[in-house]
């Protein structure tokens, strides 16, 4: 009996060994590790001198001591400093926030909005082309006026720099009161001996927006239509690169050119050049009604060529000019004669006939002003072709 109960407890005994050892154990959570991804380097600037000047000329305070921020306590440029706010403060209320709303319902979903943009006969308007087109990598804008370099401001006298800026004030009356440049004033503003051309806007317009220069070139176009460094005092254009986020790096171009048939036929480079831009967006306002004529075949090519949409006013491209089979089109607001300045010739029947063909619902207005209707009859009209 004895060795029967020593037997049975090494049996019960060896059977609570084996349970105890074979009930599973508590799994042990690892703590999550959030990975931390590296920051990204900030862009620099080859020089600090391209932000330091577009500052001093937008009216913006300096991030650092240097020249332009032991002038800031002149009265000169406290008054340049007070009017550039209430010129920027009356441009963003009337227009330029009305813009980017209006931009994100009802323009950037019917485009591809990170394509290069494309402007032709756009002056120094890097300010409109910025706020409808935000997301564009590049911007590439064509016109006649002049570009040259910046006059050395720290060889100026007080007098001298007074003039300069108030004379550069009287340059952004138009585009930013009528939302265009007018080639006749532009031609007369800004002239500084030497000094004379629209270089001094796009600094205003990239501090304004935000924007950091990274560095600019003097450029030239080569028979093969790429950009090329150019160092001659005379130039075709320019070539500016920035940043507004410290991270990601734009470009901004503009060239100075002709774009008329018998101008591009002896630079066949500008053709090349245009053609290489890839898929594109197209910007136009204000064209003089140009792109109307017979004589600005090739450019019109340039427009249509690899474009994803084409945004304008009826300055623009003749509808005529527009294969529906290739694009199609959304209009806003109500078609009207051009004003006084351009003529009857250029009234278009085929686009007034599309416009009162089409329900006013689906044709709204812009809600901003925008062109040469702005100041004239205040009716507005302006298309969206979109590639199909």
């Amino acid at each position: 009996m004895r060795q029967f109960f020593l037997t049975s407890y090494i049996f019960l005994l060896s059977a609570l060994l084996f349970f105890s050892c074979s009930k599973p154990e508590k799994e042990v959570q690892k703590p999550i590790i959030e990975e931390v991804k590296p920051t990204p380097p900030q862009l620099k600037a080859v020089s600090e001198e391209f932000n330091r000047a577009a500052l001093f000329l937008a009216g913006l305070p300096q991030l650092d001591s240097n020249y332009y921020s032991q002038i800031e306590k002149k009265e000169f440029w406290l008054n340049h400093k007070k009017q550039m706010n209430e010129i920027w403060k009356r441009a963003e209320d009337s227009r330029l926030n009305l813009i980017s709303s209006w931009v994100d319902q009802a323009l950037t979903p019917k485009i591809k909005p990170d394509l290069p943009l494309y402007y032709p006969f756009a002056g120094a308007d890097f300010l409109h082309a910025w706020h409808f087109y935000p997301k564009a990598p590049a911007y590439h804008l064509v016109a006649l006026e002049n570009v040259t370099k910046l006059p050395d401001f720290e060889k100026m006298t007080d007098k001298q720099l007074t003039d300069y800026l108030a004379s550069l004030r009287n340059s952004l009356r138009d585009v930013i009161g009528k939302s265009y440049f007018i080639t006749m004033h532009m031609q007369t503003d800004l002239r500084t001996g030497e000094y004379s051309g629209i270089l001094p806007l796009y600094y205003v317009f990239l501090a304004r927006t935000g924007h950091k220069l990274l560095n600019l070139e003097t450029i030239g176009i080569d028979s093969t239509g790429k950009h090329f460094v150019s160092l001659e005092e005379k130039f075709a254009g320019v070539r500016i690169k920035m940043t507004q986020d410290g991270i990601n790096e734009k470009e901004l171009t503009y060239m100075k050119f002709d774009l008329g048939d018998k101008s591009l036929e002896a630079n066949p480079q500008y053709m090349a050049w245009a053609n290489s831009l890839g898929e594109k967006n197209v910007f136009i306002k204000a064209a003089s009604y140009l792109l109307h004529y017979k004589s600005f075949g090739q450019v019109r090519k340039t427009i249509f060529s690899n474009t994803n949409s084409i945004f304008q006013d009826d300055s623009g491209l003749a509808y005529r000019y527009v294969d529906s089979t290739q694009f199609n089109t959304t209009l806003f607001g109500d078609y009207t004669r051009p004003i006084d300045d351009f003529g009857d010739h250029t009234f278009q029947k085929d686009l007034e006939k599309l416009y009162l063909n089409t329900p006013k619902e689906n044709r709204p207005m812009i809600p901003f002003p925008l062109g040469y209707h702005v100041v004239e009859d205040k009716i507005q009209n302006h298309q969206l072709f979109t590639k199909k």
